[in-house]
């Protein structure tokens, strides 16, 4: 079975209501590099979210809860908005430290999606709204919000790329498409 995928948009625009630019263009990012994540698994049934590659200890549910981990670990570190306990419960199967063991059933793709969405709503949006340098250095080690965010968008992608392949593996393939036009937002 194929899945034809969403075409890629290229057309971004900056969300609206925050205080930098460049912050909202990369917010509006991560939330199109986040739709093409849900799209590849919202067709997924249980088996093929806890279908483990190769004995590595990943499946793609484990990886969306270790997405939306890391982007609550990280907007936390940078804009000091905290998960709830609720969200951070949820959460918790995705930490690094979670990666040792094998992992479990995972929640179901409508779950995972809701999951990972909370964490945009809830934590990054609002904190990065009110955040008026992209270049202001936010970490101990002088990571800039800019930095933070594209950290972001690569952990993303990249984990996007593992997701393709395990639901590959697992048997069903998704078929990448093109948006168009091909121009971003300036």
């Amino acid at each position: 079975m194929t899945k034809k995928g969403r075409g890629r948009f290229y057309k971004i625009t900056p969300l609206k209501d925050f205080a930098n630019r460049d912050i909202a263009m990369s917010a509006a990012w991560l939330d199109e590099y986040r739709e093409r994540v849900y799209d590849q698994i919202v067709d997924l049934p249980q088996p093929a979210l806890d279908f483990e590659a190769r004995d590595t200890g990943i499946t793609i549910g484990r990886l969306l809860l270790h997405m939306g981990w890391a982007e609550s670990l990280w907007i936390s570190r940078i804009t000091g908005i905290e998960a709830s306990p609720g969200l951070s419960d949820l959460l918790t199967p995705g930490s690094l430290d979670k990666f040792e063991t094998k992992p479990g059933i995972s929640p179901g793709a409508e779950e995972l999606i809701d999951t990972c969405r909370r964490v945009r709503n809830e934590m990054t949006i609002p904190g990065l709204k009110r955040t008026s340098n992209a270049d202001a250095p936010c970490w101990e080690d002088g990571s800039t919000f800019r930095g933070v965010l594209g950290q972001l968008q690569w952990h993303w992608i990249y984990h996007s790329g593992q997701i393709g392949l395990i639901r590959f593996e697992w048997g069903s393939d998704y078929e990448w498409t093109m948006g168009s036009p091909m121009a971003p937002e300036m």
